[in-house]
């Protein structure tokens, strides 16, 4: 009934008003029920037992009943008026509720035209945006056919200008030996220089395919003392390696120590035709490039003696038997002997054994 309150009535199942007899009567019947002895499988009866042999022990004393009957009056008088209250309660709440329902249907219905409302605009918005996304399929695609197009003519250009170096490669490559070789010359006093260090100083301007070094021995002393210069012959594979040789334009001081002549004694027609320069005038081999430098005394030594004449010395083991004539420029000479030198090592390179 209440918290912590027991209704000893209910538990004997009497009304309030039962007599002696009556409770006597009804707390036999459920202490016979609720017996231990006959519920040994069920631990709880114990406690109602207690519970019921409590109430009747209560409510057979005169004074216990008084009291648990004053108990029991004030808390269905609290019920009662709690009862009244909830009525009160239901009632406020059932109005509150209405009250709620109406605004909650008022917002539903204004809710549900700003949906409407909304979901025209959306509506509105998806086929504009639509619109622009076709529109920008349609810019893209062309722009995409644009750059296909673009790329296919620079393809086509990149071809036509791959073909055209290829050509000018070709046309570069194909020349004669002497045109593609450059005759150096340097100070005898340089002790370092060597075939492979020549072939090491000039490789940055392409590949080469031999070094040839004029002998020092013998009658080739007297000629290198009488041109107070060595020389070596650098054979490219390409004459644009050789070319660029020629005009490099920033000497290293490697670089800058020797002498550079073409082999023919002037720039061979050949590159005058690939770069598109007229031969308007053969140049002597004194107009070259020379070295600089500490080696500018003996380059103008050499100048001078390169226009001598002088007589062919016996290059018999050479093959250069069928040389013709008597006398030649001296740097023509010096060039012409040392391509002879190089054939007659290929010769021996080829030879079989």
């Amino acid at each position: 009934m209440g918290k912590g309150f027991v209704d000893l009535y209910e538990l004997l199942e009497v009304s309030s008003k039962a007599g002696e007899k009556e409770l006597t009567r009804a707390y036999r019947a459920k202490a016979l029920k609720y017996h231990p002895d006959k519920n040994r499988d069920n631990p709880e009866v114990a406690q109602i037992f207690h519970d019921i042999k409590t109430a009747y022990d209560t409510l057979a004393d005169a004074k216990k009943r008084a009291e648990h009957d004053e108990q029991r009056r004030a808390l269905i008088a609290k019920r009662q008026r709690q009862s009244t209250l909830t009525g009160n309660r239901k009632k406020m709440k059932s109005e509150l509720e209405a009250d709620e329902r109406r605004a909650h249907e008022a917002y539903e219905a204004q809710r549900t035209m700003h949906a409407q409302s909304t979901h025209d605009a959306e509506a509105a918005r998806f086929r504009e945006e639509a619109q622009r996304e076709e529109w920008r399929r349609d810019r893209s695609m062309r722009e995409h056919t644009q750059r296909q197009q673009r790329k296919q003519m620079e393809a086509d250009d990149e071809r036509e200008r791959e073909e055209r170096r290829r050509q000018a490669s070709a046309a570069l490559e194909d020349v004669d030996e002497l045109d593609r070789s450059i005759r150096i010359r340097w100070d005898p006093a340089d002790d370092d220089v060597s075939q492979g260090m020549l072939a090491t100083a000039f490789a940055p301007f392409g590949e080469i395919e031999e070094v040839v070094m004029a002998p020092v021995s013998g009658h080739g002393r007297r000629r290198a003392a009488q041109a107070k210069q060595q020389s070596a012959l650098i054979v490219f594979k390409s004459i644009a390696a050789a070319h660029a040789l020629m005009n490099v334009q920033h000497e290293t001081p490697r670089i800058r120590r020797f002498g550079r002549y073409w082999a023919g004694g002037r720039e061979p027609e050949a590159v005058q035709r690939i770069t598109g320069i007229a031969a308007a005038k053969k140049e002597p081999v004194a107009s070259q490039s020379a070295p600089s430098g500490g080696n500018a005394g003996s380059d103008a030594d050499a100048s001078s003696a390169q226009r001598q004449k002088v007589r062919r010395p016996d290059v018999s083991e050479l093959g250069l038997d069928n040389v013709p004539g008597i006398e030649l420029d001296f740097a023509e000479f010096e060039a012409l002997t040392l391509m002879r030198m190089r054939q007659h090592h290929q010769k021996q390179r080829t030879a079989p054994t």
